[in-house]
């Protein structure tokens, strides 16, 4: 059975509350990436959530800022949701893109 990946922002607070804090949850840098093997890279779980994309900031995304600036903003962004108790998150990243090891990351090409 497929995963449902399922935009996250599109829920209400009651709803992430509910949520369980082992769901994957995945920030992707841009657009362009493979769902289906988004979900076989996490080991197919049931759902997945995905957070609004960002769409520029990394190197080659067309307006880049300064790698730890970037960095910086990645770090918060995810930070947050682990301190909301969330422990299965992680920026998708083109396979190109080199982050700082402490940025839980996943590789994926574009398509």
């Amino acid at each position: 059975m497929p995963s449902d990946l399922f935009p996250f922002d599109e829920l209400t607070y009651p709803e992430v509350a509910c949520l369980p804090r082992d769901l994957p949850l995945v920030l992707p840098l841009g657009l362009g990436f493979d769902h289906t093997a988004l979900a076989a890279h996490l080991g197919s779980p049931p759902h997945i959530g995905l957070l609004p994309s960002l769409p520029f900031g990394w190197t080659g995304s067309g307006l880049e800022v300064p790698q730890p600036v970037f960095e910086a903003v990645l770090r918060n962004l995810l930070g947050n949701l682990l301190e909301d108790g969330f422990t299965q998150i992680s920026a998708l990243i083109p396979d190109d893109l080199q982050l700082a090891a402490d940025i839980p990351a996943l590789r994926l090409p574009r398509l």
